[in-house]
């Protein structure tokens, strides 16, 4: 079962978190997914009408992955080149939603004006598992790699070296942009034209029914396998980054799944499918019936 899918918040999974969060500040939805997956997307949507009616929905499906950049670029061929985007992982936790809808308007006024947006998160401790975002004010500096420990510690003690505006900041590169969906490809095109072109490709081909598009093998293993970071985000010259206090995770760790679960009073997480016995502070009882692929 694929992270996303794991019902581990009250039931729900991180996909149908995402999808109740954004139903709140979007028209319609556009799911991206491995053909494998479709029908669990599927199931787990129609589990959210009996209480919400979700927007519109679309789906596009890649029969393999070849990364974000090309499973953006297809995405967004469908769309009108004026519609502003918003992209989002799957699997991510966003538990202020409030500040994530003032966030996306602040984000939005910028895609208005034809940048490319992303969203950093303030860093609260040295990760090396994500990576940067070089920032003064809304100006992308520069993208990091996942950086080791003391790089980490030297981007927060920058953080803190004074708050003036001007400084650099270092944010937590979230995963997620907005733009207008013919200026990301304007910029794909100009930055990683083979991309595009076998994008393109793959979307005119593609089989469609109703509200699914379907694209065929042999033209996905063509497309480039590349990010939408080395693709556009880091040679373009219209990149803005809006700061991002919206109590973030990317739940990408049983010590993070641990962190975010609620706990009984001997410190072991709660969760009604799962019990511990004679057990404290046990943050990994979730591995007897999880294995690690799904995280």
């Amino acid at each position: 079962m694929p992270k996303q899918f794991v019902k581990l918040f009250d039931d729900k999974s991180l996909f149908q978190l995402t999808v109740e969060r954004n139903s709140k500040v979007c028209d319609s939805q556009f799911v991206v997914s491995n053909a494998e997956q479709y029908f669990l997307a599927l199931d787990q949507l129609e589990e959210l009408t009996i209480n919400h009616q979700p927007p519109t929905t679309n789906y596009l499906l890649e029969p393999v992955g070849r990364n974000t950049a090309p499973a953006i670029a297809l995405a967004c061929m469908a769309l009108d080149p004026k519609e502003i985007v918003l992209v989002t992982p799957s699997d991510h936790l966003v538990k202020n939603e409030t500040a994530y809808e003032s966030t996306l308007n602040k984000a939005k006024e910028f895609a208005k004006d034809d940048f490319l947006v992303t969203f950093g998160i303030k860093p609260t401790f040295p990760e090396t598992g994500f990576g940067y975002i070089e920032a003064n004010q809304y100006d992308v500096v520069r993208f990091h790699e996942k950086p080791d420990v003391q790089t980490a510690k030297e981007y927060l003690q920058q953080n803190t070296i004074d708050d003036q505006p001007s400084t650099n900041r270092y944010f937590w590169n979230s995963g997620m942009f907005m733009f207008k969906a013919g200026v990301f490809l304007k910029e794909l095109e100009n930055h990683s034209p083979k991309i595009y072109e076998a994008s393109l490709k793959a979307y005119e081909n593609a089989s469609r029914n109703d509200n699914l598009i379907r694209i065929k093998l042999e033209d996905m293993l063509i497309i480039e396998e590349d990010s939408i970071y080395y693709a556009v985000m880091e040679k373009s010259t219209k990149v803005k980054v809006v700061p991002s206090d919206i109590d973030w995770s990317d739940v990408g760790s049983f010590d993070a799944l641990y962190e975010e679960l609620p706990k009984d009073e001997n410190g072991n997480t709660k969760n009604s499918k799962h019990i511990a016995i004679d057990e404290q502070n046990w943050g990994q009882v979730l591995r007897i019936n999880l294995s690690l692929k799904t995280l």
